[in-house]
């Protein structure tokens, strides 16, 4: 009979037992289930970082993991403080240099890199994203900000760099040593490669800590086109040959000898531009030769301006440009003469700077004929006929546009030696005494009754403190500084020209313009209100006590009224009525004191003597 009894002693050899049999399930348990626990601590660390930024996450040098993106902003906003605050350091082959953050105008966004630090291993699929967190189980993520720059300074410093630091490509030139003439050859060199240049000097910029950069090179060939450094060399020869000589039209000439020349001479190195050799003459060693000239053809420019002449006849005088000699275009012209076969050439003389009052613009101030003058008269030679003449020659030729106003003071500032004036008697708190510039108010009267007689706006004028017979009665001006002042208003649409002329006692103002045929009526009031002049008396005991002497004879005090009507265009009338009021002038006599009056200074009481009138016997 067959059963089924197995005898435990009967196992065949090698026949795994029970115990043999569990540790390899185990094995087989732990390694299903160890990457399922990876999995899971995966999925759950990936759901708790979902809108931060992922474990091992490094802005600069700040870990940012488990950060939401406001709280990676403020990282970002501490780093871009302290990116501006360090300059990057750059290799240029064996030099170093440093780039200011300010002169890019570095800028980080630090929204920007917020979003980039919370988003790092959350794309690119579920390996990926797996992989990246795996990863930073071990090794941390650095995360580039994102940084901005103006670029535009870039090629003006590698500009720079090149030219101090690299041996650039030289397309070739001419050498002059000791007014010998010898080839430069060309050759080789570096620079900027400026392809990628630009990244690496941004990436530098937002990298912290800061670590210096080295900036990418490439080798070039020059650009010259064959032949071209031979040609130079037998053209600097030429230049160099002999002397060369510039003429102006006056006669006046400039002349460089050959050894000026040849240390004028310069060569360009070809370009992409120009691949020649290019000849000039150093402007700067011109120059020296030309300060000798500029004395003599240089002018400055000269404005436009009004002429009366004959009988009241006017004429503008054109203005001119300036003159000037430019080292820059006598070289060219002393290179032209160079390769002329008389070496020799025209002087360039350049119009400078164009005049300020063109004759355009005096044109069309439509100033076209005389509409006032009046005349003063004065004694010959005096101190005071210098002050007057020296004023007159600072207001002749004076334009005053429309709607401007004029002001006397304004234009001829105070009254020194200096500006020409002499002392001479004038008016100060009612007494004559001698000050620069006495005298001048006549001319203030003259011109101001021109001004009022052409039916201009008076703006300000003040008459004197004492009549003077020399000067129409209300109609005078006087004049000082910075006040009393003469000065009207333009208020014709015609500019107004001042023309003054003089003779030994004489003055005479014009002015000229257009108003539009203005018809001007003055009346003049009898005399008002008249006052005695006081008397000053002057004890003197060798004046006899029977007669007075007048040293001063004085003069009343009156009012007057002045009125002006003023008939406009289309016969719109403006009247002006003004009080002038003129106080009287003391009279001065000299006496015996026991002439002088009680209560006058000077009285003593003492009378004076009966007159003798004899006994009438023989």
């Amino acid at each position: 009979m067959v059963t089924n009894e197995r005898n435990p002693g009967s196992e065949g050899e090698g026949a795994p037992t029970l115990r043999t049999r569990r540790p390899a399930r185990i094995a087989v348990l732990v390694a299903i289930a160890a990457p399922l626990v990876l999995v899971l601590a995966y999925a759950l660390d990936r759901a708790r970082h979902g809108d931060r930024a992922l474990r091992n996450v490094w802005l600069a040098d700040v870990p940012v993991g488990g950060m939401t993106a406001p709280e990676v902003e403020e990282v970002a906003r501490e780093l871009e403080q302290k990116l501006r605050g360090q300059a990057l350091g750059v290799r240029v082959r064996d030099s170093a240099v440093d780039v200011s953050p300010a002169t890019l105008s570095l800028r980080l966004d630090a929204a920007a890199t917020a979003r980039r630090a919370v988003s790092e291993g959350k794309a690119g699929g579920l390996w990926f994203e797996f992989r990246f967190w795996l990863a930073r189980l071990k090794a941390p993520w650095a995360v580039a900000p994102v940084v901005e720059i103006d670029r535009g300074p870039l090629p003006a410093l590698y500009d720079e760099w090149e030219r101090r630091h690299l041996d650039l490509p030289f397309g070739g030139g001419v050498k002059v040593a000791s007014g010998s003439v010898s080839a430069d050859p060309p050759r080789r060199g570096w620079v900027v490669d400026r392809g990628s240049a630009d990244e690496v000097i941004v990436r530098g910029l937002g990298s912290w800590p800061r670590q210096p950069v080295a900036l990418p090179l490439v080798e070039r060939e020059p650009f010259t086109v064959p032949g071209a450094v031979e040609a130079a060399v037998q053209q600097a020869m030429r230049i160099t040959s002999d002397a060369l000589t510039l003429r102006g039209d006056s006669g006046l000439e400039l002349r460089l000898d050959r050894e000026d020349v040849a240390r004028a001479l310069r060569s360009l190195a070809p370009t992409p531009a120009e691949p020649r050799v290019v000849l000039l003459l150093d402007a700067s060693v011109i120059e020296e030769k030309l300060s000798p000239l500029r004395e003599k053809l240089e002018a400055p420019p000269k404005n436009a301006r009004f002429v009366v002449e004959g009988r009241d006849q006017i004429r503008i005088e054109p203005g001119t440009s300036g003159a000037v000699l430019k080292a820059e275009k006598v070289a060219q012209g002393l290179l032209d003469a160079a390769l002329s076969s008389t070496r020799t050439g025209p002087l360039p003389l350049e119009n400078g700077a164009p005049p300020e009052v063109t004759t355009e613009a005096l044109g069309a101030l439509n100033i076209t004929r005389l509409v006032g003058q009046y005349t003063t008269h004065h004694p010959c030679c005096q101190p005071r006929v210098e002050n007057i003449h020296r004023i007159a020659d600072l207001l002749r030729g004076q334009v005053v546009k429309p709607g401007e106003t004029f002001s006397v003071n304004a234009l001829v500032g105070p009254r020194t030696a200096k500006s020409g004036f002499k002392p001479a008697p004038t008016i100060e708190e009612g007494e004559m005494v001698d000050s620069l510039g006495g005298g001048v108010s006549q001319f203030a009267t003259t011109l101001f009754n021109a001004l009022f007689l052409a039916g201009y706006d008076i703006v300000e004028r003040t008459p004197h403190t004492f009549w003077f017979a020399r000067y129409p009665m209300g109609r005078d001006a006087t004049l000082s500084w910075p006040k009393p002042d003469v000065a009207f208003k333009n208020d014709s649409d015609a500019g107004a020209l001042i023309w003054t002329e003089y003779g030994d006692d004489h003055i005479t103002v014009k002015v000229f313009g257009d108003t539009g045929g203005r018809k001007v009526r003055i009346k003049v009031s009898p005399q008002q209100n008249l006052v005695k002049p006081p008397i000053e008396y002057i004890p003197d005991l060798t004046q006899s006590h029977e007669k007075d002497k007048t040293m001063e004879a004085g003069q009343i005090g009156w009012t007057v009224f002045v009125s002006r009507e003023v008939e406009l265009a289309g016969g719109t009338k403006r009247e002006e009525k003004r009080k002038v009021v003129y106080k009287p002038r003391t009279r001065r006599v000299v006496v015996h004191p026991c002439r002088v009056p009680k209560g006058e200074p000077g009285h003593t009481g003492e009378k004076c003597p009966e007159p003798d009138g004899g006994t009438g016997e023989e």
